[in-house]
């Protein structure tokens, strides 16, 4: 049974007050934050260690599924220890938001970037100094009020979004920049979405169908348009932002959409993540090895969202996506690439992203005058987001589809 509207509603306000607006972090930050994350990984290992000291000492038949590991019902001194560094952790951190913020530089960003697309789950779950909340930046990283960006240009708004594990950095490249230029000139705002890629994808979905329609509540929005540019998981958040706004929040924003382009994203899924996630089951076929699917789930609920690139919250994580209806009102263009010419690498595809998934799946109609395709050649993941011929596409695209 599908979520309902007053549920989704309820989960969101639940969760909101987790969502604190982003903040520098100067190299105090850095240093206590890294100090609570060893503190935090030492408990969970504990806790891992504890629960096979329990097995080992109840001695279950290897095929009896029935034995749950409980570190509670190991040797006492796994639970103080564990509850010990989880207490200095919760300390460190109560501590380090009295810390002045101060902004910090660009490789910094992309480390936390990579560690939120990994662990973000955790870390938002911990309060952790480290945890990169939803926000709007430009080029350069710095914060951007959406709604004064926007009231600075006639036409509307253009935002970028980046995939897993990845920030506003990895979009900068002299192509990239020559066609932000020229948006510019057409009379468009830009903005470029940093978020916790470590989330699931429909909770940043959720998120960014929140922000979206406040600023269009406190914008001048009259004749203004919207376009949506996502890279790999960032083409899902923008389907998951859309599809919320439309048929769950009824927020006006989504109509102004015009435009929707998805580069080298898993529509349909992503292959790696299916592996990982089997490898991971056959750990729990035995109970002394089930403990340590505790290790395989370090990986964040976000990078197991995309398994059946989920948009919207699934009952179970082994559901699949269901069909979800076509925005008709607005242009959609599939990219997606192969890293050679052979045929073989249709299953490839791009390194992650396969040509099918790349190319919608069942999620978009085979022939529609409003959905777009086109595979390029001899490109991976992630370099497409630095080649010119993407950004070729994108602006004959746009110009044919006015």
């Amino acid at each position: 049974m599908n979520t309902t509207v007053h549920e989704q509603e309820a989960d969101f306000h639940a969760q909101s007050h987790k969502y604190k607006k982003q903040r520098g972090h100067s190299p105090i930050h850095w240093i206590l934050g890294l100090m609570t994350l060893v503190l935090r990984s030492g408990s969970e290992l504990t806790k891992v260690v504890g629960e096979i000291h329990h097995t080992a000492s109840e001695s279950p038949w290897p095929w009896d599924k029935n034995h749950q590991p409980n570190v509670a019902h190991a040797p006492k001194p796994y639970l103080w220890i564990k509850l010990l560094l989880e207490h200095a952790a919760n300390n460190i951190h109560r501590a380090v938001d009295h810390l002045p913020g101060v902004a910090f530089p660009q490789p910094l960003h992309r480390v936390r970037s990579a560690m939120n697309g990994v662990m973000g789950d955790k870390l938002h779950d911990w309060d952790h100094p480290l945890t990169q909340n939803m926000e709007v930046v430009n080029e350069h990283g710095h914060r951007e009020c959406l709604t004064r960006l926007a009231d600075s240009q006639p036409k509307g708004l253009v935002v970028f979004l980046h995939g897993l594990c990845l920030s506003e950095y990895e979009w900068q490249g002299p192509a990239h920049q020559a066609l932000v230029e020229e948006l510019r000139q057409d009379g468009f705002a830009i903005a470029w979405l940093r978020y916790n890629t470590g989330l699931p994808i429909w909770e940043n979905g959720i998120q960014l169908t929140h922000l979206m329609e406040e600023y269009w509540q406190q914008a001048n929005t009259e004749n203004k348009t919207i376009r949506l540019i996502g890279h790999s998981m960032g083409g899902l958040v923008m389907r998951s932002a859309t599809h919320h706004a439309r048929n769950v929040y009824g927020h006006n924003w989504a109509d102004a959409v015009t435009h929707s382009a998805y580069i080298a994203t898993p529509h349909h899924g992503a292959p790696l993540e299916k592996i990982g996630d089997m490898a991971n089951k056959l750990l729990g076929n035995t109970p002394y090895t089930k403990p340590l699917m505790a290790l395989g789930n370090i990986r964040s609920r976000g990078i197991r969202s995309l398994r059946h690139s989920n948009i919207t919250k699934p009952d179970h994580p082994k559901e699949h996506q269901p069909v979800v209806p076509l925005n008709e009102s607005c242009h959609h263009f599939l990219i997606g690439a192969l890293i050679s010419q052979d045929a073989s690498n249709m299953v490839v595809g791009d390194g992650l992203v396969t040509e099918k998934s790349a190319m919608g799946g069942p999620h978009f109609p085979e022939q529609h005058p409003k959905v777009e395709r086109l595979m390029i050649d001899e490109v991976g993941h992630i370099r497409m987001l630095q080649d010119e011929r993407i950004y070729a596409a994108l602006r004959q695209w746009f110009e044919a589809s006015q």
